[in-house]
């Protein structure tokens, strides 16, 4: 039989030095072109059986090639071999050009043995074919273009698997007998390592040293088919630089030239293991912050908090609070909903409000909020810290009143001790003329109001005292319905000459408070007498009572339809001696601010929507012991 002459034309010498021993191994003649020109040449000067052809070359490609070689004889057989994997350009040539195969660069030395034989046997096939009948050539087409179909799927299913473990964004890495069989190109980008590095070698010299153990150990219990053996494990990689990578790696099995080997997706973890061990340390400060920490959905219901958070709304664990919205822990909804829509519109808010304890107590905290986006810039959730103020303010009020009160109480004992007495005796002698001596008109006249403005200095006085050194508080149940009721009366007698519209809207079955019911009588005839001053000669006047359970309050409110409160004067209403009526000492509110404050209430001022100003009185139903 004579021998079989074959071409190889690449452009790269190794792989015509590979192929060479290849086919002259299997008693084949060899023919060498480095380009395509050079091809043609040779298969005009020489009888060929197959032509091993690259598709990119100098001078001439492959294709080109192949089409002049097929002119000078339609029955050489032609492999092509490429690296690019022009999937769609081949797909062409194999069916109208007449190729036999394709082989994707690098490849298996099987695969080209096996590609020649079966090449030659078709070549062999070809020539038969020429003296063989009709029916049979008809069945020999049939099977030719059967085989070529077959060979590309073939050639696109390997090209496909070969682009994605290229293009992988993970480490690909075969295993057998803990020696490295093949790396993907993302290995040597992450590891720094050539292929020539790392083929052969075992794979310890990618572990950190301190991870050796654990990885040796579990790839053995893989081998084993142990089925304790992890699926999926962590791991350090070790830089040909001396860096460190977290990898997470997961094994199955595969054949690695005709024997079992694992293959290893191996991904780059680094980034992500940061983020965990940033966010670790992250939620660890917050859970050891002194600042209450909370997390709410974009719904504004709870989340997450952290132990200073339970401890300052006093609640024992999580289970008590989370899932429930942000307004039951907060008095003002207003403020809540201010919150919410800043964080939505500004990313951003920061205030003070007033929290809800667990027992319905309150206190004042600093609240400092912020949207929490992810990487796009979405809204994910809500953060806002919180300080607990109550006692910073009320020392900042404290001083403040401790001034005022000081300055006050030396100039009350010295009023007390210098005015009292003269005022008595005035009142008195002016008392006794009118009563024991007959007097001309304009003498009497002058004489009553001699005794009514010493009576209202020495009212003035004994207000200066009492705010000075606020009286003791005589404790009992207290129905503050009833209390506002009987106040009403009163007021009635002293708006005779008004033309007063009373409404009245109380809460029935008014929880009992503990309280002073003569001082708390005086600050509610105080604010109701101010209110019918404020409405002038006619209007109306709102008294209502509310019984609050979520803060488990009581709430009184006294409305009326008069000018309002100007806003420059909130701040200021009930500091002492602050009156805007001509006759007015400036200190009832004042006297009715220390007696709720007593009470630990709460009282405020501010204007009725539509309407004029609103006092809102608010009182716990149950006192601390």
């Amino acid at each position: 039989m004579p021998v079989k002459n074959i071409l190889v034309a690449d452009d790269d010498h190794q792989i015509r030095d590979l192929l060479t021993e290849v086919i002259e191994k299997e008693g084949y003649k060899v023919f060498l072109a480095s380009n395509g020109k050079e091809a043609v040449e040779i298969a005009k000067n020489n009888p060929l059986d197959l032509a091993i052809l690259d598709v990119k070359m100098p001078n001439m490609d492959g294709i080109d090639a192949l089409k002049q070689i097929k002119k000078i004889d339609k029955n050489i057989e032609v492999i092509v071999i490429t690296g690019h994997g022009d999937i769609e350009d081949l797909r062409d040539v194999i069916v109208e050009e007449g190729v036999f195969d394709y082989l994707l660069k690098p490849f298996d030395l099987k695969d080209i043995n096996h590609g020649i034989n079966r090449a030659l046997k078709k070549r062999e096939l070809n020539l038969e074919e020429n003296f063989a009948s009709a029916d049979l050539k008809y069945r020999i087409h049939e099977m030719e273009n059967d085989f070529k179909q077959q060979t590309v799927q073939l050639r696109e299913s390997q090209l496909k698997y070969k682009n994605i473990i290229e293009d992988s964004v993970d480490m690909v890495i075969i295993l057998q007998d803990e020696k490295i069989k093949f790396i993907n190109p993302k290995v040597m980008e992450l590891t720094g390592y050539t292929n020539d590095e790392l083929l052969g070698s075992e794979f310890i010299v990618l572990i950190h040293p301190d991870d050796c153990t654990t990885v040796t150990d579990n790839y053995k219990k893989w081998l084993r088919k142990d089925i304790e053996a992890p699926r999926i494990y962590t791991f350090r990689v070790l830089r040909k630089n001396g860096e460190t990578l977290w990898v997470e790696s997961s094994s199955v099995w595969t054949k690695w030239e005709g024997a079992a080997a694992t293959l290893n997706i191996v991904r780059d973890i680094s980034e992500r293991k940061q983020a965990v061990e940033e966010l670790r340390i992250m939620e660890a400060a917050i859970a050891s912050a002194i600042n209450g920490f909370a997390f709410f959905d974009l719904k504004g219901s709870l989340i997450k908090v952290n132990d200073s958070f339970l401890k300052l709304w006093g609640y024992g664990n999580n289970n008590e609070i989370l899932g429930k919205p942000a307004i039951a822990f907060m008095q003002e909804e207003s403020k809540v909903a201010e919150l919410f829509k800043a964080l939505r519109e500004d990313g951003g808010w920061i205030g003070e409000m007033t929290g809800i304890k667990k027992n319905s107590s309150l206190f004042d905290a600093q609240v400092s909020a912020s949207m929490v986006k992810d990487v796009n810039g979405n809204p994910v959730c809500m953060m806002a810290s919180f300080i607990d103020i109550t006692e910073r303010k009320k020392l900042v009020e404290g001083m403040m009143r401790s001034d005022k009160l000081s300055s006050l109480g030396q100039l009350s004992a010295g009023l007390a001790h210098e005015l009292k007495n003269p005022l008595a005796v005035i009142s008195s002698c002016a008392q006794f003329c009118m009563d024991n001596m007959v007097l001309d008109l304009p003498l009497d006249e002058n004489l009553h109001v001699i005794f009514r403005n010493s009576n209202r200095a020495s009212k003035l006085i004994n207000d200066l005292l009492a705010f000075a050194k606020p009286s003791f508080l005589e404790w009992k149940e207290v129905d503050v319905n009833k209390v506002i009721t009987n106040m009403l009366s009163m007021a009635r007698l002293e708006a005779t000459p008004y033309h007063i519209d009373f409404k009245l809207n109380f809460k029935k079955r008014l929880p009992k408070i503990i309280g002073d019911e003569e001082k708390l009588g005086q600050v509610f005839l105080n604010l109701i007498m101010n209110a019918i001053q404020a409405v002038s000669r006619k209007g109306t006047v709102i008294l209502q009572t509310n019984f609050l359970a979520r803060a488990n309050q009581i709430e009184v409110n006294i409305i009326d339809d008069g000018p309002g409160i100007p806003d420059d004067y909130r701040k200021s209403i009930f500091d002492p001696f602050f009156t805007t009526k001509d006759a007015g000492t400036g200190l009832g509110l004042s006297i009715c601010h220390s007696i709720i404050e007593q009470h630990k209430g709460s009282i405020i001022a501010d204007n009725a929507e539509g309407l004029g100003a609103r006092i809102t009185v608010r009182l716990p139903v149950m006192q601390d012991e």
